[in-house]
C-alpha cells in the first residue's frame, strides 16, 4: 500500500512538473508571438547605404528655430557628424555629392513615445519614414542589445530607453505579466521600489517609467529616489492622484497630453450629452493656469493626440479605420494578439465596441468622444501659448492602429489641426525631443549628428510634406528612395509570411 501511495505521489509530482513546464512554454510562446518575436526577420544586408564623406548641395535647410528654410545651402558630413553648413562651399573631391536642388532638408524626425517589442523589422519602418530617433517607453534588457547593434552600424534609429513600466497591481494576471513579460514590474512597498530605481539606473536605462496603477506613497518614493539618482521620471499620472500631486512630485514628463483631460474629466464627474458644454467651459477656464504650472515645474509632455482622434473610429467603424492605415506593415503578432493579450483586429481590438448599437447609447458615446477630443485641443493650445515643451509621440505598438514609423506623420498632421503652426510641429518632432532626450541632434548645424531627411516638398507650407521623403541620412549613412522602397517591400513580405490571420479584407 505504501509503495502505491509513493508511486502516486511521484507520478503526481512528475505530472505537475510537466504541466508547469508546458504552461510556462505556452505563455512564453504566446508572449513572444504578441511581441513580434516570431515574425520573420528581414535580411538587412540587401540594403545599400553610402557613408563616409557626404555633401548635399543647393538644398533648402530648415533653420534652427524651425521658422524658415535657408535656400541654396551646402551641407558637408563626415562620418556621422555635420561639419559645415553654408552657401558656396568648396567640396573636396573625396565627397559623395547628393543633389539637393529643389529639395528641403530637415533634421531626422523623432517619435518620443514608442514601444519596440521584439521585432527588429520595426526599426526599418522608422528609418523608411524619416524617423532617426525614438523613445522606448517600456524598456526590456534586449533593447540595450538593439541599441548597441545600431550604434555598431545596423540600420535603425537612435533609442532612448525608459525602464520597465512600474506598477502596484495585485492579482494573478499582473503577477504573471510581471513574471513572464518583464516589461511591467510590480512593487508594493517603498523600500523595494527605491532599490528598483537604483537598479534601473545602474543597468543603463535613461528614465524611470510610471504606469497609471501606482500607490501614492510608491509614486512619491520613486520620484524622490530618482532625484537622488539623477534620473528623470516619466510616464503616467497614477489613478487617484491630482495634477497638484504631479506639480510637486519632481516628475519631469507626462506621457500623454490627454492625461490632463482625463484628470479634469474625473474631477468633473464624467461627461454626458447634458453636461458636455459645461465641461468644455471648465477646461477652458483652467487650461492656461494648468499650462503655467507645467511651465513653472519644467514638465514636458509627449503628445499622442492622433491616437485619441482614432478611438471613436475604432469604436464605431473598425473595419474602415483599418483600411485607412498602412496595416500591412503592422507587426503580425501585435495585430493578431494572443491568449495573453488582445490584438487589433475586429473581435479582439480593445477600442471596439460592437455592442454599442442602441441609438441613444451610440449618441452618448459620440458626444463623449467629441467632447474629450475638443478638450484635448483646448489644453494643447494653452500648452503652446505658454511655451510648454511638447514632444511628438504616437504610442506606436503600444496602442492599436499606431504603426511604427507611419503613425508619426498622422501625429504631426493632428498637432497642426489642434492649432500648432507647421514650424511648431516640426520643432516638436526634431529639436524639442532631441533636447529632452539629451541627444546631439535635432538641428542642422556644424557639430551635430548627421540625422537628416531630404524632402521633395516644403513641410513649412504643408506639414503633410514630411511624407515626401526623397532620402534619409541616419548617423551619416545615406539611403536613397530606392533603398527605402526596398525596405518597405521587405518588411511587408516578412509580415505576410509570418501571419496566422488573413487580413486581405482590411487592405486597400
Amino acid at each position: 500500500m505504501k509503495s502505491i501511495v509513493k508511486k502516486l505521489a511521484i507520478g503526481t509530482l512528475i505530472l505537475t512538473i510537466i504541466l508547469t513546464a508546458a504552461t510556462y512554454l505556452l505563455f512564453r510562446s504566446e508572449i513572444d508571438h504578441m511581441l513580434g518575436g516570431n515574425t520573420e526577420v528581414v535580411d538587412v544586408t540587401q540594403f545599400k547605404t553610402i557613408s563616409g564623406d557626404l555633401a548635399i548641395t543647393n538644398v533648402s535647410v530648415l533653420s534652427a528655430d524651425s521658422q524658415s528654410m535657408r535656400p541654396n545651402q551646402t551641407v558637408l558630413i563626415n562620418d556621422d557628424t555635420i561639419v559645415s553648413v553654408d552657401q558656396n562651399l568648396v567640396i573636396p573631391e573625396r565627397y559623395h555629392v547628393i543633389d539637393g536642388e529643389g529639395k528641403f532638408l530637415i533634421p531626422g524626425l523623432v517619435d518620443s513615445h514608442v514601444h519596440i517589442k521584439k521585432s527588429k523589422n520595426d526599426f526599418l519602418l522608422y528609418i523608411a519614414n524619416g524617423i532617426t530617433q525614438i523613445g522606448e517607453m517600456t524598456g526590456m534588457e534586449q533593447h540595450f542589445d538593439y541599441r548597441q547593434d545600431i550604434r555598431n552600424g545596423a540600420i535603425g534609429p537612435g533609442i532612448f530607453i525608459a525602464s520597465p513600466k512600474i506598477n502596484s497591481l495585485q492579482g494573478i494576471y499582473p503577477t504573471i505579466r510581471s513574471l513572464f513579460e518583464k516589461r511591467h514590474q510590480n512593487f508594493f512597498d517603498t523600500d523595494s521600489v527605491r532599490q528598483a530605481v537604483k537598479k534601473f539606473k545602474l543597468m543603463g536605462y535613461d528614465a524611470i517609467k510610471l504606469s497609471s496603477d501606482i500607490d501614492a506613497d510608491i509614486y512619491y518614493a520613486i520620484n524622490d529616489e530618482a532625484q537622488k539618482q539623477k534620473i528623470p521620471v516619466i510616464g503616467h499620472l497614477p489613478v487617484g492622484l491630482q495634477l497638484d500631486d504631479l506639480y510637486r512630485s519632481g516628475q519631469s514628463q507626462l506621457g500623454h497630453i490627454d492625461s490632463i483631460t482625463h484628470n479634469l474629466l474625473v474631477e468633473f464627474g464624467g461627461v454626458y450629452s447634458k453636461n458636455s458644454q459645461a465641461f468644455l467651459e471648465q477646461v477652458s477656464a483652467l487650461a492656461d493656469s494648468i499650462a503655467v504650472k507645467f511651465k513653472q515645474n519644467d514638465i514636458a509632455l509627449a503628445s499622442t493626440v492622433w491616437l485619441h482622434k482614432t478611438i471613436p473610429q475604432q469604436d464605431f467603424n473598425l473595419a474602415d479605420f483599418l483600411k485607412s492605415i498602412e496595416l500591412e506593415y503592422q507587426n503580425p503578432g501585435w495585430l493578431e494578439g494572443s491568449i495573453v493579450s488582445r490584438g487589433c483586429l475586429p473581435g479582439s481590438n480593445s477600442y471596439e465596441n460592437p455592442h454599442n448599437t442602441d441609438p441613444e447609447s451610440k449618441l452618448e458615446s459620440e458626444i463623449y468622444f467629441q467632447t474629450y477630443n475638443k478638450a484635448i485641443a483646448i489644453i494643447t493650445q494653452a500648452l503652446v501659448r505658454h511655451d510648454v515643451v511638447i514632444t511628438a509621440g504616437t504610442d506606436a505598438l503600444g496602442a492599436c492602429g499606431m504603426i511604427a514609423g507611419f503613425s508619426l506623420h498622422y501625429e504631426l498632421e493632428t498637432l497642426h489641426e489642434l492649432g500648432l503652426s507647421n514650424a511648431q510641429v516640426l520643432h516638436s518632432a526634431t529639436l524639442a525631443p532631441a533636447k529632452w532626450m539629451g541627444t546631439n541632434a535635432g538641428i542642422i548645424e556644424s557639430g551635430f549628428r548627421a540625422d537628416l531627411v531630404l524632402l521633395n516638398k516644403n513641410p513649412l507650407e504643408n506639414i503633410s510634406n514630411t511624407r515626401t521623403i526623397n532620402s534619409v541620412i541616419t548617423k551619416g549613412k545615406y539611403l536613397d528612395r530606392s533603398q527605402l522602397d526596398k525596405i518597405l517591400a521587405a518588411v511587408k513580405e516578412a509580415n505576410k509570411n509570418s501571419r496566422k490571420v488573413n487580413i486581405d479584407s482590411y487592405l486597400n
